[in-house]
């Protein structure tokens, strides 16, 4: 049970760091900001990598 909430803050930035994405895909306007997008993806597996130490 305390995986669970220990697994829960990981996933919940992972989440916002996901809207993070779409928002920045979405407001895209024909270019691509790799950089951006780069930062965000390191962002978000960085905190679904927290969840995964959290839940070992």
């Amino acid at each position: 049970m305390s995986t669970t909430s220990s697994s829960a803050p990981a996933a919940s930035g992972a989440v916002a760091a996901n809207e993070r994405i779409r928002a920045l895909v979405d407001a895209a306007d024909g270019t691509w900001p790799a950089a951006e997008y780069e930062v965000l993806l390191l962002e978000w597996a960085a905190a679904l990598h927290d969840g995964v130490d959290e839940a070992a």
